[in-house]
């Protein structure tokens, strides 16, 4: 019953996205609420089940009319759920500071790969442009997990 919930979650966060990135697109920027869940997905069930749920719902984001490039959303997102993986039950072990600081560099990670694909003429042309991409992409989402923070802190997972 525990992994029908899961995954009814996972399929709801992927509704979630495919109809509220729309409306909330600032520019060219959207927030991407999956890399969320695989971030937490990842954090509480490892590196593994990281790599699953990130492969299964990129290869879902893939079939739909959101994914610009097929194949990236299935690579990015397992990166995600297997680097956040390997965080599982380190937060005691680390600094708070070092914990926190390395989940939100595997979020810049991701967002780097994927517009590094998405872009790479605009890589080629403008570096400038390029890196105001990625970084406004990736500061739009963390806005959205750090508020997600004030609800479910990812310190109180219970195998973080």
């Amino acid at each position: 019953m525990k992994d029908v919930k899961i995954w009814a979650l996972l399929f709801f966060i992927f509704i979630f996205q495919y109809l509220l990135s729309d409306i909330l697109t600032i520019r060219y920027y959207r927030p991407d609420f999956i890399v969320i869940y695989i971030l937490y997905f990842g954090l509480y069930y490892g590196n593994y089940y990281g790599v699953i749920a990130g492969f299964c719902i990129g290869f879902l984001v893939d079939l739909t009319p959101m994914a610009s490039y097929f194949g990236i959303s299935p690579l990015t997102y397992s990166f995600t759920g297997f680097l956040s993986g390997y965080l599982q039950n380190k937060y005691n072990r680390l600094s708070p500071l070092i914990f926190h600081l390395f989940w939100v560099l595997i979020i810049a990670f991701h967002f780097m790969i994927f517009t590094y694909i998405k872009f790479q003429l605009l890589f080629e042309v403008d570096k400038i442009q390029f890196i105001f991409r990625w970084f406004f992409s990736f500061i739009y989402t963390l806005f959205f997990i750090l508020v997600l923070q004030y609800f479910f802190p990812i310190k109180k997972l219970q195998n973080a």
